[in-house]
């Protein structure tokens, strides 16, 4: 909060020495804040336009000085969007390239309830795969190695064999993407 406060600040500071409106659009995930300071109040449109040039989304404001709206473009398709906005003073637009993040996890790992060395890897997935599991004790030998033909989301336990320590889970999916999670065993 404090961030957007000094970002707010810092943008809109000119806005006394300029007589002209003041934009700023800040990008987190899929979500996109467009700030809005104006000298006076004013309507003001706000249009959403992809790289061909298509009006995505537009809407007008009443009666504003100054506003912070966000935006979800999580239902669009990634790629270059012009955010414009029209006002008495004139016309701005900022550029906002929105790329797709995945927010799955990769895998989960947990202990068995009531054991030391019982663990239960979960990976979740959408498509038909293969991935690789490898298991590490501390020194790095390791403990399992195998691959899975996965057809969605995948769990399966994985007894160590009364090893006791810290172990490192190792997955890697058909693109190549590796995730790895460290626990310890009780």
């Amino acid at each position: 909060m404090a961030l957007l406060l000094i970002l707010i600040s810092a943008t809109f500071a000119n806005a006394s020495d300029n007589p002209s409106s003041s934009m700023a659009v800040l990008k987190h995930g899929s979500t996109v804040k467009l700030l809005y300071k104006g000298i006076e109040q004013n309507d003001v449109k706000v249009l959403i336009v992809n790289d061909e040039n298509q009006v995505v989304f537009s809407e007008k404001i009443k009666s504003t000085a100054g506003f912070v709206r966000p935006y979800n473009f999580s239902k669009l398709p990634e790629g270059n969007y012009s955010i414009e906005l029209i006002d008495n003073k004139g016309h701005q637009s900022e550029l906002v390239k929105y790329k797709i993040e995945s927010t799955r996890k990769l895998m989960h790992v947990m202990r068995v309830g009531g054991t030391t060395d019982k663990f239960v890897l979960s990976v979740p997935s959408a498509i038909q795969q293969k991935i690789s599991i490898s298991i590490y004790d501390d020194n790095g030998r390791t403990l399992y190695s195998g691959k899975e033909d996965i057809a969605g989301d995948f769990a399966k336990v994985y007894n160590l064999q009364k090893h006791v320590g810290r172990v490192t889970f190792e997955v890697i999916d058909s693109n190549g993407k590796a995730n790895s999670f460290a626990k310890d065993s009780w």
